[in-house]
Order: structure tokens, then C-alpha cells, then sequence
């Protein structure tokens, strides 16, 4: 784990103070390590705060960078609009729970790289803002879908970068690089050997390249010029103790005949029959080449093909993989292997087919090239310029054409020469002119040459032929050697990275998996992922109810993949931050997720994540309320943004804390709002008791439910439940558990008389549409007895909602989130 030895070195956020960032002027407000909810309406003023957060960690706004952000700054748009950098902070305390004292933090944009700290304690925060500035805390409603929707390669370059790996990604990249670089080498040599030997074989007017027809042609003209006999074919022994024929020095020296060898061997070309196998190879090529890409199963078995054959050759004596280590037992890998090559056998006769049509376009076209260059040659020692032009462009086009076939699958359908414009590429219409004035000029310009001469020029050119033809038979047996390494390393490379990235990912998969089932509960059961390197890339799939894995954006719903994109950033966030930073920042997410699964979501928070900081924002009330009630978070960590304006920014409302603001009603002798504000806040506090006990309530059809609808109900329920607790604990014998249960139902009771709730039927004076009617001498028992009667339903302890657990649609317990409430149900048979 990155900063392993600051291990226990968690950070919380205890105060946040923001002055002129975004749209908000002035702000104050304290978290003290606990988790925090602004809820507001679009437009409040809410992700103002998340990026001030941003800021005070990474001195960055990652809203105002990224794609789609054109021209905006930080500079320029980051402080208020009325503002400038030098007018502007954000100032947090947080601590870190290994260190006694907590950390003052400011930021500024007049300077924003700098983060303002005492110098003793930089040692502390430094590894906490590196892990910050990854930004992988904070999760906005734009990047939900940053990795579900993402292309692979995209998403795996960005999990790298974010798991500190993407090193790995370069190393890859750059044996890759070396791979094909050598490749291009081999490729370069290979094509130097094949022009040499084409060369040869014009010069001497052999049929093709082989060494005891070309001494044969050598020991012919050295015949000639009075030498002996060679029987080895080297370049430095082909003119060994000859001697140059006598010649004229201020003549142009053009040997015509060998000139008219180039043009008889590269007229072969235009050939009928030449013409006809190099079209339908062509033809051929590209049916072959659009076939296979678009099977994607046979492209991936072409492509492993080469890595087995490798494979084979790397086992040594011990039969062990070459390329993981692992053991095997003798000769069952290579059996194994072998059994998969054999597989292949379909993909090889694809490979084939692609080879010998490859061969017959490359044979003739490598032959014309050889032979234009040295045509080419002759034409520039005469100043033939605008012949040399026309040739060189038609040069230009073949070595074009010839490039695209050493590497057919990728580059062949993509070169700008279609099938019809093949044979004019093979064949311009004007090079017979451009040839025979080529010819003509040298016969006007160069003397009769003798057949010493003659003799002494061809064996001049194998010479220098013969040279590279040596030269480039040791720079292939070197490049073949590093290509084969190279690859060797390549794949180990993959291999071992794949092996390493496999474990890591499969570690945030099962994770992912876990809270998506418990989010999505028995809907989603049996939900699976893929997620694996494969390449450059990062492939996710999931499961879409058993009927195969999928893009996440293929099939599931937006709101299902809004709780994905939730669910990964989780899982990544463990992974990256564990150690480092409990705050978990999340900006308005939850707009495609359902009411049903925002509930789940609190419970997730509440059973996963006890030790962790949550910093939410939403527009949502009822989810905000839901995170209250599932004791995500207390009553003092939840305010509203409401009526924002560019002056003053938004107007802020800790409403959660009803109690306090009730009794600063009453200190107002403000009965009247006290009254309506406790009514409010019971109509809201029971809704999410009645869901949260499955309490049977009257149905309306516009779902407008008053207090009297949902408090008795509740108060009625909650008393049978108590009733059934004691029952059980009764049939099981259980003592202890009657008598506190008994004491608790006293309680209740009490309570129950003091709220006159059970009396609003016949006695209206009591009932809560009086109560602003009231006095501060006959209201204040009433908010006392309703206070004591809310705390009924919630856990002293953890402060969650008591809920119904049921089985089937039995019931089955009562409990809360951190177990101190357990009421069994269940009797003993």
C-alpha cells in the first residue's frame, strides 16, 4: 500500500471556512469529523463547497478542467464573480488521528499551488494531499460514469493513474516500442536483401537468386577479363586481380546494356500474366483481410497463435511455463500447447493464404523497385530531370504500396490505392515513353562499350550487390535474434502484469460485486463482473440477470448504472485511500437512483463505511432525511441551502436540528412557529418511521398524509411490537429480557399519556391543530413529551431508526443499525 508508514494517519475534516470561491461570499460551517449533508435545490450554491474542498486539497477545481471546459480558468472563474484571486481562501482544520493536535489549512488563488501550513506539521498532511490530488474522494454527478461507460483503454489508463500503476502501462509501452521498432528493422534489412538479390538477378539474367548460378555468371566474366575461376561467393574475391579495360575519362560512362537489362526485367511487370496474378492476389488479399477482422474470435486466435508457437520453442528440460514459472508436470505443458496450436490449425491456413498472396504482390513489386532505382541512377548521370521525377513519384507510390503489406491486417484496407487503381499503380500509362527516352538518350550520350567493359560494369554492380546482400544477412540474423527476444520479454512482461493487474482488479471486482448485490438486494443476487486487462485496455462486463455479461451501458438502466459508477468509486476509493483520508465526498449522485434504492444506499453507508466521513450534497430532501433517519449522520450535520443570490450566496438552514429550534421558538414566546414547525418535523420524522416499521397506513391518493395519519398508526404498531417482543422472550424462558422489556413498555406508556396523542380524537383541545392556540406554559410539555416520544424510535447508541426485519412477510425482529435494539418476535414452538 502507497505510504505504508502512515498507515494510521486517516484525515477528517472538523471545520470549512470559504470566502469568495464560486458562489459563495462567506460561509462557516463545522463538521467535526462526522459526516455532513447540505441538501438544497439546484443552483443553491451546494457543489460551491465541494469545490472548496477540491481546492484546499489539490489547489485545483477538477470542475473547471477536463473536457468540455474550453476557456474556463482557474484563475478567471474560480473566485466569486465580484472577486479576484487575491480576495479569495478556503480554510479547513482537520485531523489526522495519529497526531494529537488538529491541522490548520488555507489555500488561496492568487497562489494556488501553495498550501498554507505550519512546517512541523507538513510531514503529516503531505501524503494525505498526494492521495487528494488524485481526486479519487470526491465523486461529482458528471464523473458517475466515468469508468462504466468509458472506452477500455480510457478507463484502464485512468484506474492506473489512479492506482499509482500507470508505470506499468509505460513499461508495456515501451517494449512494445523496442518490438516494433526491431520489427521495422528486420523488415527494412529484409527488404535491402530482397532488392540486392532482385538486382543480381537482372544483372546476370539468371532465373533467380542462388549461389552456384551466380559463381557460374562470375566465373563467365571473369573469363573474359582474363581471370581465374572463383568456387566461394564473396564481394571481395568477385574482382580479385582483374584489372579495369583502358577507357576515355571525359566520357559519360553509361553502360547500355546493363541499362537495357533493368528495362527488360522490370518490363516483365507489365506483363499480361503478371498483371493478372498480381489482381486477383490482390483481390484475394483484401476478401482474406475483411474476412478475418471481422471475426473477432479468429483475429484474438491469429494473434495467440504466434505467442504458443513461441511458447513451444521457449520449454526447456524441466517443462516448466517460460514465461510464468509455473510448474508442470513433464511434457504436459507441451502437450498442452500443442493441443491449443492444433486448434489453430484454421487460423494457420488463414495466415497462409495471407502469406502467399503477401509474396506474390511483394516479389514483383520488390523486383520493379530494385530495378527502377538503378534506372533511376543511370537517368540522373545523364540529366534526365523530368524523367527522374516521374519515376521517383512512381517509386514513391510502390515503396507506399510495398509498406502496406508487412503488416496486411492493419495497414493493407487502410492504403489510399483501392482495387481498381492497382493495375495503374503496377503499370503507369506513360512509363513505356518515360523508358524508351531513358534508352534513347544513353545510346546518344555514352560510347560503344566493349564486352570487357560490359564484363568489368556487371561485375562492378555484384560487387556492391553482393555487399549488401553480406551486409544484410548479418543485420537480419542480429535482428532476428532481438526480434525473438524482444518478444520473449514482451510476453513475459504481459504476462507477469497481467498476472499482478489481475489479482489488484479482482480484489476491486469482488468488492464492487458485494455492494452492488447489497444495494440492489435480491434483484441482484447473483450479479457477476468481468473485469480484467487485456492489451492496453481494461474490459468491464457485467451480469445482466444470468442471460450473459454485458457493457454496463448495454442493457441496465441509467439508474442502475448511476449506482454502478457509485459502487466502483467506492471500491476504488478503498483500494487507493485505506489509511490515508476517511473523507468520502459525494456531490449530488443519486439523481437516477430510486427512492427505493436511495434507502439501501443509507444502510450501505451505515454497514460498510461506520469509520468513514461522508460529505454529501443533494437536492434530494427525502434522501437527506433518509441518511438522518438511517443514522448516516446526527442531527447537527445536516443543513439546507435555500434562496442563493450572487450577492449574498445561499441562505443556510439547519432545520435537522428540530428540537433546538423549537426551544428558540419557545425563548421567542414564538408559539405559533414552534407549533408549526413541530408538526412539520413530526409528519416528516414519522413518514420514515412508518416505512422503516412497515406500519400499515390509510391510503391516499395523493399521498398527502397528515400527522394524525401516520403518528398513531405508528404509536399502535410500535405498542404491538413491544407486546410480541415480551411474548417471545416469555416462551424462551428469558427472564432478564421480560423485565427489560416490561420496564421499556412502562416507558413507552408514559409517554404515550403525555403526548395526548390518543386523545385528538374526542378531545379537541389537545389535538395538534390547537397547539398554536396554546400558551408556552401548556405547549412546552407537549414538545417535551413529542421529543421523548421520537427518541422511542430511534437507537440511543447509533442513532438509526428502529426498523422491522422481516422473513418472508413474517416478522421477525426489531433492530437497529449497530444491534443495542434486538427485540426477537419469533415465539419458541
Amino acid at each position: 500500500m502507497l505510504f505504508s508508514h502512515y498507515w494510521r494517519k486517516t484525515m477528517r475534516l472538523i471545520e470549512l471556512e470559504i470566502n469568495n470561491i464560486r458562489g459563495i461570499p462567506h460561509l462557516h460551517i463545522k463538521p467535526n469529523g462526522k459526516s455532513f449533508v447540505i441538501w438544497g435545490p439546484n443552483g443553491s450554491g451546494k457543489s460551491a463547497v465541494i469545490d472548496s474542498i477540491d481546492f484546499l486539497l489539490t489547489g485545483k477545481i477538477s470542475r473547471l478542467i477536463g473536457k468540455g471546459t474550453g476557456n474556463i480558468s482557474l484563475s478567471k472563474h474560480g473566485p466569486h464573480v465580484d472577486y479576484k484571486p487575491e480576495d479569495t481562501m478556503v480554510r479547513g482544520i482537520v485531523k489526522i488521528n495519529s497526531y494529537e493536535k488538529q491541522i490548520e489549512l488555507k489555500r488561496t488563488m492568487s497562489n494556488p499551488s501553495e498550501l498554507i501550513c505550519d512546517k512541523n506539521e507538513i510531514q503529516y498532511i503531505k501524503p494525505i494531499i498526494d492521495i487528494a490530488s488524485l481526486g479519487q474522494n470526491v465523486l461529482t454527478r458528471r464523473e458517475i460514469l466515468k469508468f462504466i461507460t468509458a472506452e477500455s483503454s480510457t478507463r484502464a489508463q485512468e484506474i492506473q493513474e489512479l492506482l499509482n500503476i500507470s508505470e506499468i502501462e509505460e513499461i508495456r509501452k515501451t517494449f512494445v516500442k523496442l518490438v516494433n521498432e526491431i520489427k521495422r528493422d528486420l523488415h527494412t534489412t529484409n527488404r535491402s536483401l530482397k532488392k540486392a538479390e532482385s538486382t543480381v538477378v537482372t544483372n546476370l539474367q539468371i532465373d533467380n537468386y542462388n549461389i552456384e548460378s551466380v559463381i557460374g555468371e562470375v566465373n563467365k566474366y571473369r573469363t573474359i577479363l582474363g581471370g581465374d575461376s572463383i568456387t566461394e561467393l564473396f564481394s571481395n574475391n568477385i574482382k580479385k586481380e582483374l584489372f579495369l579495360p583502358k577507357v576515355d575519362k571525359d566520357q559519360i560512362m553509361v553502360n547500355v546494356a546493363i541499362l537495357e537489362r533493368y528495362i527488360q526485367s522490370l518490363n516483365k511487370i507489365f506483363f499480361e500474366e503478371n498483371q493478372k496474378i498480381i489482381k486477383e492476389a490482390d483481390s484475394k488479399l483484401r476478401e482474406l483481410i475483411t474476412q478475418i477482422i471481422s471475426d473477432e474470435k479468429l483475429l484474438k486466435t491469429l494473434n495467440r497463435r504466434k505467442l504458443i508457437e513461441l511458447g513451444l520453442e521457449l520449454i526447456d528440460e524441466t517443462g516448466d511455463c517460460p514465461l510464468c514459472d509455473t510448474s508442470w508436470p513433464q511434457g504436459k505443458l507441451r502437450g498442452y500447447l500443442d493441443k491449443k496450436l492444433s486448434t489453430a490449425q484454421i487460423a494457420e491456413k488463414y495466415q497462409d493464404d495471407i502469406n502467399k498472396y503477401v509474396n506474390l504482390i511483394d516479389n514483383a513489386l520488390s523486383s520493379a523497385i530494385a530495378n527502377i532505382d538503378n534506372i533511376i541512377e543511370i537517368a540522373q548521370s545523364i540529366k534526365l530531370d523530368e524523367e527522374v521525377r516521374q519515376l521517383q513519384k512512381w517509386l514513391k507510390d510502390l515503396n507506399f504500396y510495398e509498406t502496406a503489406l508487412t503488416d496486411p491486417l492493419e495497414r493493407y484496407l487502410n492504403i489510399k490505392f483501392k482495387e481498381d487503381d492497382v493495375k495503374t499503380l503496377i503499370a503507369p500509362a506513360n512509363i513505356f515513353i518515360i523508358l524508351s527516352s531513358i534508352l534513347l538518350a544513353a545510346k546518344e550520350k555514352s560510347p560503344k562499350i566493349s564486352k570487357e567493359q560490359t564484363s568489368w560494369d556487371i561485375l562492378t554492380h555484384l560487387e556492391a550487390n553482393m555487399k549488401v546482400i553480406e551486409d544484410a544477412n548479418l543485420e537480419i540474423e542480429k535482428h532476428s535474434l532481438a526480434y525473438k527476444r524482444s518478444e520473449i520479454l514482451l510476453s513475459i512482461f504481459q504476462k507477469t502484469r497481467d498476472l499482478v493487474l489481475d489479482n489488484l482488479y479482482k480484489n476491486i471486482s469482488n468488492k464492487f460485486e458485494i455492494l452492488y448485490r447489497t444495494l440492489h438486494g435480491n434483484d441482484e443476487k447473483n450479479f457477476t463482473t468481468n473485469f480484467k486487462p487485456e492489451g492496453a485496455g481494461l474490459n468491464f462486463e457485467v451480469d445482466f440477470y444470468n442471460r450473459g455479461v454485458h457493457p454496463p451501458h448495454a442493457l441496465h438502466s441509467e439508474g442502475h448504472q448511476d449506482s454502478m459508477g457509485l459502487c466502483l468509486f467506492l471500491s476504488l476509493f478503498e483500494r487507493l485511500t485505506e489509511g490515508l483520508i476517511d473523507l468520502i465526498i459525494l456531490d449530488d449522485v443519486v439523481m437516477s437512483v430510486d427512492m427505493q434504492h436511495r434507502r439501501a444506499l443509507c444502510s450501505l453507508f451505515s454497514n460498510f463505511y461506520t469509520n468513514r466521513q461522508f460529505f454529501i450534497t443533494t437536492h434530494d430532501k427525502t434522501w437527506a432525511h433518509q441518511l438522518l433517519s438511517e443514522g448516516c449522520i446526527k442531527n447537527q450535520g445536516l443543513i439546507e441551502f435555500y434562496n442563493w443570490n450572487i450577492d449574498t450566496g445561499p441562505s443556510v438552514n439547519y432545520e435537522a436540528d428540530l428540537w433546538n429550534k423549537i426551544e428558540e421558538d419557545l425563548r421567542n414566546n414564538d408559539i405559533s412557529s414552534g407549533a408549526a414547525r413541530l408538526r412539520h418535523g413530526l409528519e416528516q420524522f414519522f413518514s420514515f418511521v412508518c416505512d422503516s416499521l412497515s406500519v400499515c397506513v390509510k391510503f391516499k391518493l395523493n399521498s398527502k398524509w397528515e400527522l394524525g395519519d401516520l403518528l398513531i398508526p405508528a404509536m399502535d404498531y410500535y405498542r404491538s411490537l413491544l407486546e410480541k417482543a415480551i411474548k417471545s422472550a416469555e416462551s424462551w424462558n428469558n427472564d432478564e429480557r421480560v423485565s427489560e422489556l416490561t420496564e421499556h413498555d412502562s416507558i413507552r406508556s408514559s409517554i404515550y399519556k403525555r403526548t395526548y396523542a390518543e386523545q385528538w380524537a374526542i378531545n379537541t383541545n389537545v389535538h395538534y391543530n390547537n397547539w398554536a392556540n396554546m400558551g408556552k406554559e401548556d405547549f412546552t410539555p407537549v414538545v417535551q413529551a413529542f421529543q421523548d416520544l421520537c427518541g422511542l424510535f430511534i437507537c440511543s447508541k447509533c442513532g438509526s431508526l428502529i426498523k422491522l426485519a422481516m422473513v418472508g412477510l413474517k416478522p421477525k425482529s426489531v433492530v437497529c443499525n449497530c444491534g443495542k435494539v434486538d427485540w426477537n418476535l419469533v415465539q419458541k414452538k
